[in-house]
């Protein structure tokens, strides 16, 4: 049986360090620890990159902004597209 190789992609979202008031904005992990994850896992998982992308969405979080000063809130991640045997593949995955 043949096998293809199966593209997937995992994302690295900066996680809450401190969870301030309502009417301010949380803390979040810097851009460089959301490298460092990147780099762990690529170490653990031999995988043929794609691509490496940096993600940027506004207001994701409307709860919250329509609280927070005329500044929108952007929220910043990281993308990894990769190949894998379709027999390994994990198919999509998330960092929570």
């Amino acid at each position: 049986m043949e096998t293809t190789d199966m593209i997937c992609f995992k994302d690295f979202f900066p996680q809450a360090i401190e969870q301030r008031g309502f009417f301010s904005e949380d803390k979040y992990e810097n851009f460089s620890s959301l490298l460092d994850q990147l780099n762990q896992w690529l170490a653990q998982n031999k995988v043929e990159i794609i691509n490496i992308e940096t993600v940027v969405l506004r207001d994701i979080d409307d709860e919250k902004t329509r609280f927070l000063a005329e500044e929108p809130f952007f929220y910043q991640f990281i993308r990894v597209w990769y190949q894998v045997p379709d027999e390994d593949s994990p198919k999509t995955e998330d960092v929570s």
